[in-house]
């Protein structure tokens, strides 16, 4: 016997008939699931918004790849044609500034949870605002030249579409930061 809150059991129950499956079926299914998830050490709000981070990377065109291997070709096509590879994560900052302005109602909010997907590895990010005067920091220990300079330029590119304005920018090896207001 399993006991649960009425508005849960339907729940339960439409489950199973959609999946036709016996209500028995589907919650030992149900709890077979929750405790592969607990076995790893997780928890299930876990598993779910690990889930739902990959379904908005997918979303918004992201790939997964190699850390070191990204760095490493962005700094040597950056060492070849800076103008050129500047000129495209620009671009690509106005787009995304454009998609979080036209696809969200808080455009600063949707942009600060993408942080999760851009962020890579042990680098670590932080998004803050008040009033009108807004701070970026961005720090990872692998982070190369070319990269750490085009990803400033992306980011500076997407918070200007968003009404953003630099009033200092700061980059050194493996960090940036970046102050702006409105």
């Amino acid at each position: 016997m399993l006991a649960a809150q009425e508005d849960i059991a339907n729940r339960i129950v439409e489950l199973a008939k959609r999946k036709d499956m016996t209500v028995y079926q589907t919650v030992n299914d149900i709890l077979e699931q929750a405790l592969r998830v607990e076995e790893l050490g997780m928890s299930l709000g876990q598993v779910v918004d690990e889930r739902w981070m990959l379904e908005r990377a997918q979303e918004t065109g992201f790939t997964f790849t190699i850390e070191q291997l990204l760095y490493r070709i962005v700094d040597e096509a950056f060492d070849s044609n800076r103008e050129k590879l500047t000129e495209i994560w620009r671009e690509m900052g106005h787009w995304y500034g454009k998609y979080y302005d036209a696809k969200h109602n808080e455009p600063l909010e949707a942009f600060r949870e993408a942080l999760e997907l851009f962020t890579l590895g042990t680098s670590e990010y932080k998004l803050e605002n008040s009033n009108r005067d807004l701070t970026f920091s961005f720090i990872g220990e692998k982070l190369t030249p070319g990269y750490i300079e085009l990803y400033s330029v992306f980011v500076e590119e997407l918070l200007s579409v968003l009404g953003y304005k630099i009033k200092q920018k700061e980059i050194n090896q493996g960090i940036i930061k970046l102050e702006m207001s409105r």
